[in-house]
């Protein structure tokens, strides 16, 4: 990972879920909740398609997660992209809140932790994915400025998983 950017603030919010940087002593509780959010959504964890999770911290540039009473419950990560036509992009991942904190303004908090850490790295555009059957993700980013551009689908070990492809310029 990078190193923190001064600018950022360590801490949102100080009482009840706060969400902070990502550090290896979450990691657990990162793939715990990655896990549950998957079987929830009818997949399962694949050691092709999940393989970050073991070690997330060499998978991406930052990480933010939602703490509450040391409990991840909500995570974000961030990974430039370096190579053709996405030089100068960055790709939004592995945003994940547990039921019970949807609907909070978290996930709009983690959006804007993650999109002003793009603009302090000079991103010009950031690239995401979304399940083809996850209507209130796709409305979330659509709502937040992103545009559909493409499909894709991702093949892993034991599990397919088909993605709408999403683009912000900012």
């Amino acid at each position: 990972m990078r190193p923190a950017h001064t600018k950022l603030a360590p801490v949102v919010g100080t009482s009840g879920p706060r969400i902070e940087r990502y550090l290896p002593a979450h990691r657990d509780g990162l793939a715990a909740l990655v896990s549950g959010v998957l079987v929830e959504l009818g997949f399962s964890v694949d050691p092709v398609l999940d393989a970050d999770l073991a070690r997330p911290e060499e998978f991406y540039d930052v990480i933010w997660v939602v703490l509450d009473a040391q409990q991840v419950v909500g995570c974000v990560a961030m990974r430039c992209l370096g190579n053709g036509e996405a030089v100068g992009e960055a790709e939004l991942k592995r945003m994940y809140l547990l039921p019970a904190y949807r609907g909070l303004g978290l996930g709009r908090k983690l959006l804007e932790a993650a999109l002003g850490w793009a603009r302090l790295e000079h991103v010009r555009a950031v690239r995401l994915d979304t399940g083809s059957d996850m209507a209130a993700a796709q409305r979330f980013y659509e709502a937040a400025g992103f545009e559909r551009w493409g499909t894709r689908t991702e093949v892993g070990a034991g599990a397919c998983r088909c993605e709408l492809l999403y683009r912000m310029v900012i």
